[in-house]
C-alpha cells in the first residue's frame, strides 16, 4: 500500500505558476456555479415577471442541465485541439453575454433560450478549469488539488445566496440585477487568463503532434486511442456523475423555493439556512 502523503507537503510542492493557474480555474468554476444558481434563487420572482408557474420556470434549470453535455463535448474537443487558454476565454465571453441576456429577457421563451445556451457554456467550463488547474501540478498533488477545485461549486452557491439577498427585490428591477451582476466578474477572469501562458503539458503535446507532420490526424488518432483504451472507465465515470447529479440537483435546485413557499421562511431565513 502506498504511503499517505502529508497534504501540506503536497501543496508546498506547487510552483507559483501552479497556484496562479489553480486560482484562475477556481475563480471561473466558482462563478459558473454562481451563474447557475441565480435561477434557483429567483424562481418565484421570475415566475411572477413572466406570469408562469414554478414548474414552468424550472425548465430554465432543466435546459441548462440538458445542454451541459453539448458544451462539454464542444469545448472539450476545442481545449484538446487548440489549447486551454482561448476556449477558456470564449467560454467566459459566453457567460457575460448570456447572463446579461437573461437579465434583459422580456418573454418566457427568451428566458428559456438564454438558459439553454447558458447550459452549453456551463458544460464547457469545468473540463477546461480542471485541465488548467491540474495538468501541470506534480502527480502526487493532483488528488488534493482537484478536490480543492471542486469546492468552487459549493462556494459559488454560497456567493449566489448572499448576493441574491442583496440584489433581488432591493431595486425597481426585481430579480434582474443578480444576473447583470453575474456578468461582471468573468471580465476579470478573462484578463487573468490572458496574463497566464498555455499549460506546459499542452505545449508538450502540441510539440509531439507537430513532429508527426499532420497535427489534425495526430489529434484524431489520440482521441481514438484514448476511447479504445479507457472506454470502460469513461462509462463508469459518466454513470457515477449521473448519480451524483441526480442526488444534488434533485435536492438543492428547488430548496430555496421550498423554504419560501412551503415553510414560509423570510428572505433572511432562506439566506441563513442555505
Amino acid at each position: 500500500m502506498d504511503r499517505v502523503e502529508n497534504p501540506f507537503t503536497l501543496l508546498a510542492s506547487l510552483t507559483r505558476m501552479n497556484w496562479l493557474m489553480f486560482l484562475c480555474a477556481f475563480a471561473a468554476w466558482t462563478w459558473d456555479a454562481f451563474d447557475f444558481f441565480t435561477v434557483s434563487l429567483t424562481i418565484t420572482e421570475i415566475g411572477a415577471t413572466f406570469n408562469e408557474s414554478t414548474k414552468a420556470v424550472t425548465w430554465g434549470i432543466t435546459l441548462v442541465l440538458m445542454f451541459r453535455s453539448v458544451g462539454a463535448i464542444i469545448f472539450g474537443i476545442a481545449a484538446d485541439r487548440y489549447g486551454r487558454k482561448w476556449p477558456f476565454v470564449v467560454n467566459n465571453v459566453l457567460f457575460i453575454v448570456l447572463e446579461l441576456g437573461t437579465g434583459f429577457c422580456q418573454t418566457y421563451r427568451q428566458f428559456l433560450a438564454c438558459r439553454a445556451l447558458f447550459g452549453v457554456a456551463m458544460g464547457g467550463i469545468y473540463g477546461n478549469c480542471a485541465a488548467t488547474a491540474i495538468e501541470d501540478v506534480p502527480p502526487k498533488a493532483r488528488g488534493i488539488v482537484s478536490g480543492m477545485l471542486q469546492q468552487g461549486y459549493a462556494f459559488g452557491y454560497l456567493l449566489a445566496t448572499a448576493f441574491a439577498r442583496g440584489l433581488v427585490d432591493t431595486t425597481p428591477h426585481g430579480w434582474r440585477p443578480l444576473f447583470w451582476f453575474g456578468a461582471c466578474p468573468p471580465v476579470l477572469f478573462i484578463a487573468f487568463r490572458l496574463c497566464l501562458p498555455e499549460t506546459d503539458s499542452f505545449i508538450e503535446r502540441q510539440r509531439v503532434r507537430a513532429a508527426g507532420h499532420n497535427v489534425g490526424k495526430t489529434f484524431i488518432s489520440e482521441g481514438k486511442v484514448a476511447l479504445r483504451r479507457h472506454w470502460m472507465l469513461l462509462v463508469y465515470l459518466v454513470l457515477l456523475m449521473a448519480g451524483f447529479n441526480f442526488m444534488s440537483h434533485g435536492s438543492q435546485d428547488l430548496y430555496p423555493t421550498m423554504l419560501t413557499n412551503q415553510y414560509g421562511f423570510s428572505k433572511n431565513g432562506v439566506t441563513v439556512t442555505q
